[in-house]
């Protein structure tokens, strides 16, 4: 069995490469058998002073769409095989200027004999395949042009860890971990305070008896986060008590937890949901701001931290 074939879409760079050096080495028979020493991969760098020149590495590097180490290390072959000369620019000695050489430029007729028929063949290659690889590659090219292939992964990326949180109901199993990871947050980075002790000692009497509801994310069966909606009003609600362990930052649970509980809020029948957070915290001001929170005025709060409030509308 080909293992290429086997992997699909997870080789799909490999493949091309598999590809490309059987065709490499297929049209290196087809210069030899004309008794050429010329390796295909000069190919393009070589078409290309045949037709503009001379050329500095940065120009030809765009042209081309390659790297510049990779222009180099052509240049440097083909300066070796004698096909081209690279000499000083006349306006900036530190620029070296490619061109073709004698050699290169008596070399050119034959080659472009050879290459006539190269495209022929390929043309009749390419339309007797069911799909047309010059168009699907052109597609692709385009497609990573837009955007970059990192940035596509960390789209999806997110998107799949995001797939991975579970969002459950409160669990009075897990009361202990609603207390424990609010603690470990304000204490990193405010201070303990008398509401956070009422509050996470009896989150049933505290929030879930006066018509809230509170919330933890599992993560590959362990609780790694948790908040909480308190009913302000019958159709007010506050979120309270955000808080993701640290090893579990940066895969999408706060997002989770924050668009769950709006959700729920939203069910309920409420109209605004609300919070009291701190301007220091970036991070999540950020998050809030992605779900639909926007900035208003501040009101009393029983907590000194809070200095910013933030509400969304349902």
């Amino acid at each position: 069995m080909d293992l290429m074939a086997q992997l699909g879409p997870l080789a799909f760079g490999s493949r091309l490469r598999r590809l490309s050096d059987l065709i490499t080495k297929q049209a290196s028979a087809v210069y030899e058998s004309f008794g050429l020493d010329f390796d295909p991969k000069w190919f393009t760098l070589f078409y290309l002073l045949s037709r503009k020149s001379p050329l500095s590495v940065t120009e030809i590097a765009d042209e081309l769409g390659f790297s510049h180490p990779a222009i180099i290390q052509l240049a440097r072959e083909l300066e070796q095989a004698g096909l081209i000369v690279s000499e000083k620019s006349g306006k900036d000695s530190r620029k070296r200027l490619l061109s073709l050489s004698d050699k290169g430029q008596e070399l050119l007729p034959e080659l472009e004999k050879i290459w006539q028929a190269i495209n022929e063949l390929n043309t009749q290659l390419i339309t007797k395949q069911r799909h047309n690889l010059l168009f699907a590659m052109e597609e692709m090219e385009e497609t990573l042009a837009q955007e970059h292939y990192l940035s596509r992964f960390k789209t999806y990326f997110k998107m799949k860890q995001l797939d991975e949180v579970e969002i459950i109901d409160f669990d009075p199993a897990y009361r202990e971990q609603f207390k424990q990871l609010n603690l470990a947050w304000i204490e990193k980075y405010f201070k303990v305070e008398e509401p956070d002790i009422r509050t996470l000692s009896d989150p049933e009497g505290s929030i879930i008896a006066k018509g809230g509801r509170v919330f933890f994310a599992r993560y590959r069966n362990e609780i790694v986060g948790t908040c909480a909606l308190l009913a302000a009003t019958n159709q007010v609600f506050e979120l309270v008590k955000m808080a993701v362990a640290p090893e579990a930052q940066g895969k999408q649970i706060g997002k989770k937890l924050c668009v769950h509980a709006i959700e729920t809020a939203r069910q309920l029948g409420a109209r605004q949901v609300y919070l009291e957070s701190n301007t220091s915290l970036t991070t999540a001001l950020a998050l809030y701001k992605k779900v639909g929170f926007y900035k208003v005025e501040s009101s009393p709060s029983p907590y000194q931290r809070s200095n910013i409030k933030m509400q969304i509308d349902l």
